[in-house]
């Protein structure tokens, strides 16, 4: 495959990016975003035969974890025998990772020809910018991966939010099952700053008569997805409610838990992402696959059930790199997700010294986090991420910021991998170094242990393997 052939691919791809992802500030302006990016979704996908209605589909939203409950249904869907397409976003090196197959990326030669396929069908729709605006990367990227999906033949489909729900160009599937994972604050510019505003965003991906899961969240917030569900006649399932978990053990290879459903029970199961976060996550997930089960007939096994769970992999998620220092990514980059790793960092490597790598985008509510992170880090080293249509935190200011909300030793350290190469020179064999705040500083640094070129040919995130 010719290098150059996809490089101009995702080029083309990226130049759909013509404005900042938060740059709507007036309600009436951003409506009517809203209401064309939904109308054009529809569109692009009628052009390309509406691959989404080739397989059932699991919507999967939330404000944090929906990233995490993908993969786990994936993994556990795929030891369940099933092939399954599974499209996730932001990604952390390469585009590729937005469509998945069977856990492998798309083969190169399949993206540069399925995107000169969604770009014969974005052309069109160019041409009527003047009634449906300007057609979207997140768009062109949704149908890329539904038609691969429907080329391949998948059994099933795995789509994760983008932004909110109800106006988030994946909002046009029809999904067997939907799943809303947590509420929080989050793209409070584009989403509303209250619970109930954010909250009904994310409800509107329940489809009438769909069943639907509600993961651990405020009661306010709950109180929203509720309401939904009744209106859309769906059932609703509720973590700590219909199905319920219990913690067992903590380590640094994952946890221990139990399980108890609507027709399924797993005493001591074993999930392999790090954090107690992911015991709800996992609930989530499992109730998720039990109501998939009923809606299409799948006859689930609980021994290929634990060995999905156990053996879940997710890219910059509290992922380990390497050992003595131990060096952790975690694109943990909203206030919810920034107290997940905070609690995962004191819970699964305790009585360590702290090297905080961070680099935040302006569209964050920084002060929030960075109290969060002031007490967790020994010594904070401040960069910031590079990437089309977000603008990053400048190192300098969030180092200033990070002082002001009394982080301890905030240096600035100039670009991620400089930043990477500060903190491991300042580290002794037996402390830890934490890189977060953004997900493309993940991908940035995560290159000094896996390489682009790498991921690509192998198809794979894990071209080296997992520490």
């Amino acid at each position: 495959m010719d290098t150059l052939s996809l490089n101009q691919s995702l080029k083309r791809l990226e130049q759909l990016i013509t404005r900042d992802a938060e740059s709507f500030s007036d309600p009436r302006e951003r409506q009517i975003e809203f209401d064309r990016r939904l109308e054009r979704a529809r569109r692009l996908m009628t052009c390309l035969g509406d691959p989404q209605n080739s397989y059932p589909v699991i919507h999967i939203g939330g404000t944090s974890g929906k990233g995490s409950v993908a993969m786990l249904c994936e993994s556990m869907l795929q030891a369940s025998g099933l092939k399954v397409g599974t499209h996730t976003t932001p990604y952390l090196q390469t585009p590729l990772e937005k469509a998945r197959v069977d856990g492998q990326l798309i083969d190169a030669q399949e993206a540069v020809a399925l995107a000169e396929q969604v770009m014969a069908c974005v052309t069109p729709l160019q041409a009527e910018t003047e009634t449906l605006g300007h057609p979207h990367y997140a768009e062109a990227w949704l149908g890329l991966a539904l038609r691969a999906f429907a080329d391949q033949t998948c059994d099933a489909g795995i789509i994760e939010v983008g932004m909110g729900g109800r106006y988030d160009c994946t909002n046009i599937v029809t999904p067997r099952v939907s799943a809303v994972t947590s509420i929080h604050y989050d793209h409070i510019r584009v989403l509303g700053d209250t619970i109930e505003e954010i909250a009904g965003h994310k409800a509107g991906i329940i489809k009438p008569g769909a069943p639907a899961v509600a993961g651990e969240m405020f009661p306010e917030a709950q109180a929203v997805i509720e309401a939904e569900a009744r209106r859309a006649g769906s059932r609703l399932v509720r973590i700590g409610r219909e199905a319920t978990y219990q913690p067992l053990e903590l380590t640094q290879q994952g946890g221990r838990f139990s399980y108890h459903g609507l027709h399924m029970t797993l005493d001591d199961a074993r999930v392999g992402l790090l954090g107690a976060h992911q015991f709800a996550n996992a609930a989530t997930a499992l109730a998720t696959l039990e109501l998939f089960a009923e809606q299409t007939g799948l006859a689930l096994d609980a021994g290929a059930i634990r060995d999905g769970l156990a053996n879940v992999r997710f890219a910059g998620r509290l992922e380990v790199m390497q050992r003595e220092p131990t060096v952790v990514l975690d694109g943990a980059h909203n206030e919810e997700k920034i107290a997940a790793l905070a609690a995962a960092v004191t819970d699964v490597f305790p009585r360590r010294k702290v090297i905080l790598i961070l680099g935040l985008l302006e569209a964050k509510s920084v002060l929030p986090m960075l109290r969060k992170l002031a007490g967790l880090a020994d010594t904070v080293i401040t960069t910031a991420p590079t990437v089309k249509g977000k603008p990053a935190i400048s190192s300098s200011q969030l180092a200033h910021l990070a002082r002001d909300a009394g982080a301890r030793g905030a240096i600035d350290g100039g670009a991620p991998l400089e930043a990477l190469d500060r903190a491991l020179a300042l580290a002794s064999p037996d402390d830890l170094v934490v890189a977060s705040g953004s997900l493309y500083l993940i991908g940035a640094l995560r290159s000094r242990w896996h390489s682009v070129d790498d991921i690509i040919a192998r198809r794979t995130t894990f071209p080296n393997g997992k520490i």
